[in-house]
């Protein structure tokens, strides 16, 4: 990595301690596209160190909520948890930390979305865990990502998906939810899609975007704000 000095002093500057190996944290911003690899032919990415930062947030996420909610029971622990570690939450919290902008891409590759910010997120606590240790990885994890970018007191709220959230009410109630998508050749150059919502056969709810799963989310978040319909509260049983 030609930058390595000023990339060593960024990543010492945002993880606020002292980075022991340093080649572990250049391997956490590596993207694939590069092709690098080390003298016996393994490849040097990011990826490993992702899937082993998934399970060390997952776990730290399981503990936190455990000793957080001491009431809640397996259910809804299991809820909140998947509300934290979303890869849409997730990818909010690596874009707010700025990751990216420590990312070693090739040049000639521009087709990666939103999912680049939360990946960083992971192969970077999982970088943190093979440089320091879980006991070390798990108070930089509550510290400088659980307690700054979660809102505990409105996380019951936080819906992961509205389609899924809609067509869960509509089976409670007994109510028939249909989700109709159309090609959308408007004035709009972003919108490609037109979702539309039927219940009970009658248009509840539509909406545009340039892909059919934002414009099946978009038009479920109006129809839950139509039908005034939110999530249970789950951490009146917290005990706090």
């Amino acid at each position: 990595m030609a930058t390595s000095g000023n990339f060593f002093v960024q990543i010492q500057q945002k993880l606020g301690f002292r980075v022991f190996n340093k080649k572990i944290y250049e391997e956490a911003f590596t993207h694939s596209s590069l092709n690098l690899k080390d003298s016996n032919g393994k490849a040097i990415n990011f990826e490993r160190l992702e899937f082993l930062g998934d399970a060390l947030l997952t776990a730290i996420v399981a503990e936190y909520l455990y000793f957080y909610y001491p009431k809640a029971k397996e259910g809804n622990l299991t809820k909140l948890r998947a509300k934290i570690v979303s890869r849409t939450k997730l990818n909010q919290i690596g874009k707010e930390m700025g990751l990216f902008k420590l990312a070693q891409i090739s040049k000639s590759n521009k087709n990666f979305g939103d999912d680049i910010h939360g990946n960083l997120l992971e192969s970077l606590i999982g970088a943190i865990f093979v440089d320091i240790g879980y006991r070390k990885t798990k108070s930089y994890v509550i510290k400088e990502i659980i307690k700054p970018f979660i809102d505990m007191s409105s996380l019951d709220n936080l819906v992961l998906s509205y389609k899924a959230f809609l067509i869960e009410w509509g089976q409670k109630e007994k109510k028939e939810i249909k989700f109709i998508i159309q090609d959308d050749f408007g004035l709009d150059p972003k919108a490609f899609y037109c979702a539309k919502i039927l219940l009970d056969d009658e248009l509840l709810a539509k909406s545009k975007a340039k892909s059919k799963k934002k414009a099946e989310e978009k038009a479920a978040k109006i129809a839950a704000r139509i039908l005034k319909i939110a999530p249970k509260p789950i951490h009146a049983s917290n005990g706090k």
